[in-house]
């Protein structure tokens, strides 16, 4: 039976909530507008207050505010694969193989050092000062994560934080993630629409937050992307991303339990769009732990 992405992803929205420190549901709300005004929020009031609109909003007028705000800011706020235009890209995935996987890479060469969710806590002590990199984030806020805290974002260098919106209404955890790092990196999404076409290619399966980035620097015109660390739940993590997986086989069962996620459907996804890009000519380079495990689905998914 196929998860029900609907009522999963308004479990993780909701409890995202959570996660952007003081102003939650249980602060008073100031009287930004009233009932008979809110069935349409007028454009000169969208900028200003989008943020304390976000916050503040009670719960009788969320739907309404989160549909006006996303209408009226979605392109403003989708990220454009055009900013990685003859970039030289590194995505760093959270499994235990990146470190032999690094050993192959010049770091040298990168412009553009990529990480998701914990991994903004992973030090790589390959790259000595440089060890906390990341100009990109991609991050769902869902509880399954550890908080992020400004100096984290500052820390790290990052210059785009880019949201995993699951529904609509997760917009309004972008906005509170805006407030809270806007001063130092740009928070963009990746559409939620996007995100329900890589469901539905993925057999009605949630995309993974590594799905969701790998697909969207597939998109960009780099000069090079390269991808590290990637095995698609197939070993565990690397240490100080979730140390509560402690072996290979928990880290597989973990996912497949949750059922939300299918490691095989993304694994012949991205090893199909990897295919596409190379015919045309354009630099994709895979880790061989990637690789074997992208081939090792395969050959189950074929048995």
């Amino acid at each position: 039976m196929r998860p029900c992405l609907r009522q999963r992803g308004h479990r993780e929205s909701s409890r995202s909530e959570r996660r952007f420190g003081k102003g939650g549901r249980g602060k008073a709300s100031p009287a930004l507008f009233s009932p008979p005004a809110a069935g349409s929020l007028h454009s000169n009031m969208i900028s200003p207050y989008r943020h304390a609109l976000a916050k503040y909003s009670p719960r009788l007028l969320r739907s309404v505010v989160y549909k006006s705000l996303y209408k009226r800011l979605k392109d403003q706020y989708t990220i454009s694969p055009e900013k990685f235009r003859g970039k030289r890209i590194l995505v760093v995935g959270p499994a235990n193989t990146v470190f032999d996987d690094l050993k192959s890479i010049d770091y040298s060469i990168i412009d553009i050092v990529v990480r998701m969710k914990n991994g903004i806590h992973t030090s790589l002590d390959l790259w000595n000062e440089d060890s906390l990199r990341c100009d990109v984030l991609f991050h769902s806020f869902g509880s399954g994560s550890q908080p992020v805290t400004l100096d984290d974002i500052n820390h790290a260098g990052v210059k785009w934080i880019v949201h995993r919106t699951l529904k609509k209404s997760a917009f309004l955890d972008t906005l509170q993630a805006e407030e809270k790092f806007g001063n130092s990196a740009k928070v963009k999404i990746v559409p939620y629409e996007h995100y329900g076409v890589l469901s539905k290619r993925l057999g009605g399966y949630a995309p993974s937050t590594g799905m969701v980035c790998a697909d969207f620097f597939l998109d960009a015109p780099f000069k090079s992307l390269a991808f590290v660390g990637f095995t698609f739940f197939s070993t565990r993590y690397v240490a100080g991303y979730n140390d509560q997986i402690t072996s290979d086989a928990a880290a597989l069962s973990k996912v497949k339990d949750a059922g939300h996620h299918s490691p095989s459907h993304e694994a012949q996804l991205i090893g199909d769009r990897i295919k596409e890009a190379r015919a045309a000519g354009r630099s994709v380079y895979v880790s061989e732990s990637m690789q074997r495990a992208m081939d090792g689905f395969r050959a189950r998914r074929g048995a």
